[in-house]
């Protein structure tokens, strides 16, 4: 591990004793000491950092959220072709084309700030895979995926339609992929393009439809090296997510949902928060402008939430 100058070190012990992100904290390093590490990538701080956790035995404040962080992989439709000739063959294909139905290789995911990543895959059946994360995606407070909206969710209630596994019809979620088309303007919106835009790092490289073709087949290994793929996804979005947080607008609000002020963090439902800017409406209403000191979090709140936590926090120290 690269030797790092002591005020770097004690800057992130502080910074780990307020939040169980690493991700936020390697991001604050980068840009306090960003002389020292301007070209420095984003993932390797945040190893370090872990590293640091552990060999100093710091562990965060508890954040009261159950945000589940989660990948699929798929196979492809076995299609029956008919044509008069090979070359230039070009066209849509029918559902009747369909020898075999796409499924569900594996499922990835981790709960968030957890270290271990776990996988579920098809050796038992897709079936009881999909069961299995049925029942994890319902202890979910927000799942949160890459295109999780409009393909991971929708593909995974297709296929328990097709199974008959019972799940809800609707999920608190939150989609990477719809923040970044709508909050930012990038050359790409692929998670591997974002990924190494934003220094958490690229995707895991592979041989390419060859690997799944292998996995189709029934190749262990190849399946083995599919899962570690898409546990690599699972750990690129949610870093990805903590770096992308606080510029935009949050889902859930973990504060209230967890039986605190709505003048506290929406995210990580901490108290220790700065009002930082107060403008008001066309209609003449005045909000707050928040942040968060802790996760880095910017968000609104009404007057009256803001006059609330005047209440709380300075009335009683007088």
């Amino acid at each position: 591990m690269e030797t790092y100058p002591k005020v770097v070190k004690e800057f992130a012990k502080v910074r780990m004793e307020q939040t169980p992100n690493n991700t936020q904290i390697a991001r604050d390093v980068k840009n306090k000491f960003s002389q020292l590490y301007k070209n420095k990538d984003l993932d390797h701080i945040r190893r370090d950092v872990g590293k640091w956790r552990v060999k100093w035995e710091i562990k965060a404040k508890k954040i009261p959220i159950r945000r589940l962080f989660f990948d699929i992989e798929t196979s492809y439709y076995e299609l029956l072709i008919h044509a008069w000739q090979l070359k230039n063959f070009q066209r849509y294909f029918s559902w009747k084309d369909i020898v075999k139905e796409k499924e569900i290789i594996c499922i990835s995911y981790k709960w968030q700030y957890e270290d271990k990543v776990h996988t579920l895959d098809w050796s038992n059946g897709e079936k009881e895979m999909l069961k299995a994360f049925i029942k994890i995606m319902g202890e979910a407070d927000e799942v949160v995926g890459h295109n999780g909206n409009k393909f991971d969710i929708r593909f995974i209630r297709a296929r328990c339609l097709f199974h008959g596994v019972l799940m809800f019809p609707n999920y608190r979620s939150l989609d990477t992929l719809t923040k970044s088309r709508s909050g930012f303007l990038f050359a790409s919106n692929a998670l591997d393009y974002l990924g190494r835009f934003t220094g958490v790092g690229g995707k895991m490289k592979h041989e390419g439809m060859e690997l799944w073709d292998k996995t189709i087949a029934g190749d262990t290994e190849a399946l083995d090296k599919m899962k570690r793929y898409c546990e690599r996804d699972v750990i690129m979005l949610e870093d990805y997510y903590f770096v992308i947080s606080p510029f935009i607008t949050h889902n859930n609000n973990f504060a209230v949902l967890t039986g605190k002020p709505r003048w506290m963090c929406p995210e990580c439902a901490s108290n220790n928060v700065t009002m930082f800017r107060t403008y008001t409406t066309p209609m003449g209403i005045i909000r707050r402008e928040m942040k968060c000191n802790d996760c880095k979090k910017q968000y609104k709140i009404s007057n009256k939430a803001y006059m609330e936590m005047l209440v709380e926090t300075i009335a009683p120290k007088q």
